[in-house]
């Protein structure tokens, strides 16, 4: 099982290149059920909030359609406890954002401790493993 950061979902939409590639075969991979991700609800918020401010409010609509409809992927809840640990991963590590902390904190208390992110910030926190979209 592996968390999916929104630049998973970002990239295929706006990018062509290798990390695009990557992202849509780790998407694939996933639809196909090869291998089953989560995500937090968070992240459809930031991937809805780049769509809506790069193309438009219904196209942001339409993707988190989509992404609530992809197969073999579960949407978290961020709880209560979740910014609770993401509060203490704050503290522990001065480099991450809260948004970055609530991703991180949701990750770990589903189980989870493989991000696939383009986001090297990851890799400074100990509690987890990123995979790289290069």
């Amino acid at each position: 099982m592996r968390y999916l950061d929104s630049n998973v979902f970002i990239y295929p939409i706006f990018y062509r290149g290798k990390k695009s590639d990557k992202a849509k075969s780790i998407l694939a991979e996933m639809v196909e059920g090869v291998s089953p991700c989560v995500t937090a609800s968070l992240t459809l918020d930031e991937v809805m909030g780049v769509v809506m401010r790069e193309v438009g409010r219904d196209e942001a609509i339409q993707i988190g359609r989509d992404i609530l409809s992809l197969p073999n992927l579960r949407i978290l809840d961020v709880t209560d406890e979740d910014i609770m640990r993401s509060i203490k991963l704050l503290e522990k590590y001065p480099r991450l954002k809260p948004r970055d902390a609530i991703h991180i904190a949701v990750s770990i208390n589903a189980g989870v401790f493989t991000i696939i992110s383009d986001d090297d910030v990851f890799d400074t926190v100990s509690e987890i493993n990123r995979v790289s979209l290069e």
